[in-house]
């Protein structure tokens, strides 16, 4: 075990929620802070049997909201800025664009990683694959 996997290891573990799974924030906040790639901490969380929840675009992990497993919180909106539809389908490779596109895209026009969810949503665009590994 190198040092790299026990320090996102060891974030990890101190990191768990009251449920014993770690939020998509928190394992992008291990990643930033030990400068590794966000996939790697997802890795290391299923490697060691632990449960990502609460996608920071709402497609998974709200269960205790609803009482079911995988409930996700996003909805689809009235309408989607042009700038922004324009954006997301451009990135968009044959109905799907990549999380860390969607958060590029967001945080270039200023718009949250919720909200982001929710367009993607409203234009019926996949998004795959998640910077974590999850989908």
């Amino acid at each position: 075990m190198n040092n790299d996997t026990t320090d996102v290891e060891n974030q990890i573990q101190g990191r768990l929620d009251e449920n014993g799974q770690l939020t998509c924030k928190a394992a992008h906040l291990i990643a930033g802070e030990l400068d590794v790639d966000p996939l790697y901490v997802g890795d290391q969380a299923t490697v060691n049997g632990i449960r990502i929840t609460r996608c920071q675009l709402g497609f998974f992990g709200y269960a205790e909201k609803k009482g079911m497993p995988g409930y996700k919180i996003v909805r689809k909106l009235d309408r989607v800025p042009e700038a922004i539809a324009t954006a997301v389908r451009q990135a968009a490779k044959s109905g799907s664009i990549s999380c860390a596109a969607v958060w590029d895209i967001g945080e270039a026009q200023g718009i949250s990683k919720s909200d982001m969810g929710n367009i993607a949503e409203t234009l019926g665009v996949k998004v795959h694959p998640c910077q974590l590994g999850c989908f």
